[in-house]
């Protein structure tokens, strides 16, 4: 089943890691139509904190997610 958000109807979650005790990074993919990706972080209600723009390559999305929440 797709998570639905504003604009990322049809994105499944295909990677979370935990960042600290209280904040999650997610990759989203669009497994149907495109394979475009985003990455976000979260609280742990579920909150979006930040969220990336639409990636065509998911390891360079994965990767600058990671950069991100690794400063």
């Amino acid at each position: 089943m797709g998570i639905v958000h504003e604009g990322l109807e049809g994105f499944e979650l295909v990677y979370s890691v935990q960042i600290d005790s209280g904040q999650m990074l997610e990759l989203l993919v669009d497994e149907v139509d495109s394979g475009d990706c985003v990455w976000q972080t979260t609280l742990a209600s579920g909150q979006v904190l930040t969220r990336s723009d639409r990636y065509e390559d998911q390891a360079r999305c994965l990767r600058d997610g990671l950069n991100r929440v690794l400063k």
